[in-house]
């Protein structure tokens, strides 16, 4: 590792994470985590190994990509692709043992046979207007065609809730009851889902009638609330915190500005960090004068422009220096990181040195956490998108 910028993966708080929100679970349901986008970022192989430690072996992605990536390292884990597919996906899907969603009638009967067979969900449009389908009609002749084959198995029927995390949750409600009718009538045809599904992190904390058989759970997992106005999950803890080094620290005199566009002007003698990370590493842009960083126990203002692989920041009588590592965004930096400790410490030693003390700092009790939820509402966002677009250039540093 040389330049200064790295994520922490805590698979710690990734376990405390799961059990929390099994607990919550009604009884007899189980829990789905959805993974896709390199599981939000955090590095898909390590968090699906840690849910198998965990008990949980059923897993949601976005794309057939994402799951043979998956079932590459993992040949029993139970992964359902969400995003519609093409006829020869589908084949791929079932030579791989990849669950997936049927969203249209009409490319059923375009899927030629299939050389294993392939288990699909139904997915049920109540309300979203994204994927799906609308009409109860359309869903037992879609159910009736897989019946037909001998090639596909029906593994469940699922919905996805536009607003389980809104202040009235009567749009939620109503997406139930239609979800029900789905149900009804596909049982009135003499098919019985094995599996239903619609909650997502938001119903798992809101509402056990929402579980039904399975929730399909994101964010929670890694340690947010879809709303913490809403839906206040303090018990949940950051699985990923970003840290940057300190590259120089100079001194600003009144009248000169920081930054590209010359947007900050310095109005008094101040002391100004440049830390590495920018928006090419993910730092939102929209935190331009307006983010905070973590340093020596105090939160501190991001000055003049975001730029692409560095950010300023005011230190004025703070004591630090080039090398001490600050937070981004998560769990303080320890102590140790201080002193210039970056540029004391070999390229080749310093990722067991962060697994190491940042081991150690986790057990000497709690610390302060910069929160995502904050910034993200600084930079006019969701924690989800800055989880995800934390790049691959940044390295990933698993701890336990």
């Amino acid at each position: 590792m040389y330049r200064p910028l790295f994520a922490v993966i805590d698979l710690a708080h990734l376990s405390h994470n799961i059990q929390v929100l099994k607990r919550k679970l009604r009884p007899g349901a189980t829990l789905m985590v959805a993974v896709k986008a390199d599981a939000y970022g955090h590095g898909v192989r390590p968090v699906v190994s840690r849910l198998a430690r965990e008990g949980v072996r059923d897993v949601a992605v976005a794309s057939l990509e994402e799951a043979l990536e998956i079932r590459a390292f993992d040949r029993d884990v139970n992964i359902l692709v969400l995003g519609a597919l093409t006829s020869d996906a589908c084949v791929a899907a079932a030579e791989a043992g990849v669950e997936i969603a049927l969203t249209h009638l009409s490319p059923i009967g375009e899927i030629p046979r299939l050389p294993k067979r392939l288990r699909v969900h139904l997915p049920l449009d109540t309300g979203m207007n994204r994927l799906g389908v609308k009409r109860v009609e359309e869903a037992v002749a879609l159910a009736r065609a897989v019946a037909q084959r001998e090639d596909m198995e029906l593994a469940g029927v699922g919905t996805h809730l536009a607003a389980a995390d809104a202040v009235h949750p009567s749009h939620a409600a109503a997406q139930i009851e239609r979800l029900a009718a789905f149900v009804q009538a596909l049982e009135e045809a003499g098919i019985r889902p094995p599996r239903i599904h619609a909650g997502n992190s938001a119903a798992l904390l809101r509402d056990p009638a929402w579980h039904f058989d399975m929730v399909r759970v994101g964010i929670a997992a890694y340690g947010y609330s879809p709303d913490p106005a809403v839906l206040p999950s303090p018990w949940l803890r950051p699985v990923m915190s970003l840290y940057a080094g300190v590259l120089r620290v100079a001194e600003a005199r009144p009248g000169e500005t920081v930054g590209y566009g010359a947007t900050f002007e310095v109005a008094r003698p101040m002391a100004v960090a440049t830390v590495a990370g920018g928006y090419a590493d993910g730092v939102p842009r929209h935190l331009s004068n307006a983010g905070e960083v973590l340093m020596r126990g105090e939160l501190r203002p991001v000055v003049g422009r975001v730029c692409m692989d560095q950010l300023m920041v005011d230190v004025t009588d703070l004591d630090v220096r080039a090398g001490d590592v600050v937070t981004l965004f998560g769990y303080e930096a320890p102590d140790a990181w201080r002193d210039g400790w970056w540029g004391r410490i070999p390229a080749g030693e310093r990722m067991a040195r962060v697994q190491e003390s940042y081991r150690i700092a986790s057990n000497q009790g709690e610390r302060r956490v910069l929160s995502l939820d904050r910034l993200a509402e600084r930079a006019q966002t969701i924690p989800y998108e800055i989880l995800c677009r934390v790049h691959r250039r940044v390295p990933r540093i698993v701890c336990d």
